[in-house]
């Protein structure tokens, strides 16, 4: 599409802002009624927000580079197949962030046994990956779309190496083809991959808080948030269409609130 005459619409605008505004303030909201109505401390919120950030975003980059750079055999053989590519991304997003989950329950939060705990820390876990996730990324879409609704996007391109340039059309084309259900359907998303997080978050601290006859938890942990990856991924690598990537997503995560209902009145024991 040609950039002079690429226009963000209206409903476009929109959506953009109404993803921005619930990414960032709706985990938020959540966290503030939690610690009002459980008076519990916001430490734990914290910790899960460094170890999402310590665990996803720097520990897990550092295999992906070597495995999806397309540079070595093994990273074309992921890229080519699709399935591979879906259950490798999972997988290292199941270890890493249930691992750093773990981590954080068994030493960094040692002295908090409150079975509140769980919770707060899966909505700091959860919540800071919906800010940086989708909060972050409708602030720089909301700049790019004023910036093309302005005429200013071809003026930058021109200025650009022919790659960056190239990344720059593309993200013009999304934003000037697409629709208000499309960051309607990322809000579904967020939404419950929060949901997934915070019921993971009570199956960790139980594996990591209770007695042993809980440590399976922890594997079955990995095993769920693989599973709910999966979906995203053969989406991502084009095999599943949207919305049935979106309602996978939800059904799996409705799955394991409910597991995780179950365990948490039992983590009074670890008190």
């Amino acid at each position: 599409m040609n950039a002079d005459a690429a226009t963000v619409s209206n409903d476009v605008m929109a959506g953009i802002l109404m993803t921005m505004n619930i990414a960032i303030f709706a985990p938020v909201f959540l966290l503030v009624i939690w610690k009002l109505r459980k008076k519990c401390k916001l430490l734990p919120a914290l910790a899960g927000a460094l170890t999402f950030v310590n665990a996803a975003l720097i520990l897990e980059s550092i295999p992906k580079l070597f495995l999806f750079s397309g540079t070595n055999p093994v990273s074309v053989f992921i890229l080519r197949h699709p399935f591979v590519f879906a259950l490798t991304g999972a997988l290292l997003a199941g270890i890493f962030e249930e691992c750093g989950r773990y981590v954080t329950f068994r030493y960094v939060l040692a002295n908090h046994s409150a079975k509140e705990t769980a919770v707060t820390c899966g909505i700091g876990h959860g919540g800071i990956e919906c800010i940086i996730v989708a909060g972050v990324a409708m602030v720089s879409n909301l700049a790019y779309a004023f910036l093309i609704n302005d005429g200013q996007i071809a003026a930058i391109m021109q200025t650009l190496p022919a790659e960056d340039a190239a990344t720059l059309q593309t993200v013009v084309d999304t934003l000037t083809t697409a629709d208000f259900m499309m960051f309607a359907w990322g809000i579904w998303e967020r939404t419950f991959a929060l949901i997934l997080h915070i019921s993971l978050s009570v199956l960790v601290f139980a594996a990591a808080k209770m007695k042993s006859r809980f440590h399976l938890l922890f594997p079955i942990a990995i095993l769920l948030h693989t599973l709910m990856d999966i979906p995203a991924g053969l989406y991502q690598a084009g095999v599943l269409p949207l919305i049935p990537t979106e309602l996978i997503i939800a059904t799996f995560s409705v799955g394991c609130a409910i597991f995780a209902y179950k365990i948490y009145p039992r983590l009074d024991e670890t008190s």
